[in-house]
């Protein structure tokens, strides 16, 4: 015990417990709604179902239970301590000028975060649109709170900030359009034959008559390598939602094929 106030000063045990317990409660609740929006994106991305708008929304919606949830557990943990709530008063009574400079510096922050979630609900742009900002063309990889990632046609990255894409005029190629973008994700288990699936996938989207000769040909990247595999994403431009919904029907099925040796 004397061990125990030497380290900690006047904090009480039960506090300590209380802010240990949000913690972990904080962090399991934040697991479980990742795992739940992940599971349910590849859900739907084996179904064939996956849209672009509900991707945006997923991920955007993800963030913010993230944010929420780790708020909410912070506040409640200060508040087990009677000195951060007087501290927290003094510097409240004490907040003029203060408050307007950090109000200031966080203006860009919080204009990002807003301009994130208007993005994910007006979806002016959506994960895997093709746009024009800037003299840059790319495809959007991801939003998120903050910034949005353009995956551009050299493999870059180009990090947009949310308010600079609210606010600029970027050309969405996508949106209003009658092509649809295709991305097909293929597992290559660890002893299979990576370079024979990225061929047999080249074979089968060259062979569909319905891809958009005006767009980039169909490419296939390496997503992901580890334990289970290798992770293969083609991704190829259709001429309409028939096309696209045949070639990922055909992606799927030539590689259960050369995969696992399984006839669709």
């Amino acid at each position: 015990m004397p061990l125990w106030r030497a380290v900690l000063g006047d904090l009480h045990p039960r506090s300590v417990l209380m802010v240990v317990l949000l913690v972990l409660a904080a962090a399991v609740l934040s697991r479980f709604v990742n795992s739940v929006v992940h599971r349910t994106i590849e859900r739907h991305r084996h179904r064939g179902a996956l849209l672009p708008e509900s991707v945006t929304r997923l991920q955007i919606t993800r963030r913010i239970l993230d944010a929420i949830i780790w708020l909410i557990a912070i506040s409640i943990g200060l508040s087990q301590f009677p000195e951060l709530r007087v501290l927290s008063a003094g510097l409240l009574a004490s907040a003029g000028l203060s408050g307007l400079i950090v109000g200031f510096a966080a203006r860009s922050t919080l204009g990002n975060a807003v301009a994130g979630v208007t993005i994910a609900f007006a979806q002016p742009v959506r994960i895997g649109d093709d746009v024009e900002l800037r003299g840059e063309r790319g495809s959007v990889e991801d939003i998120t709170l903050f910034f949005t990632v353009l995956r551009l046609a050299d493999g870059k990255r180009m990090i947009v900030p949310n308010e600079t894409l609210s606010t600029e005029v970027v050309k969405n190629l996508t949106l209003g359009s009658v092509s649809r973008m295709v991305r097909t994700d293929v597992l290559v288990p660890p002893k299979g034959d990576a370079r024979g699936m990225i061929e047999a996938l080249r074979a089968v989207a060259a062979a569909e008559p319905g891809l958009d000769p005006s767009a980039p040909p169909p490419q296939v990247e390496f997503v992901k390598v580890d334990a289970a595999g290798a992770l293969l994403r083609l991704s190829a431009t259709c001429t309409d939602e028939a096309s696209a919904t045949r070639l990922t029907q055909a992606l799927l099925a030539r590689a259960a094929q050369v995969a696992y040796g399984i006839q669709v």
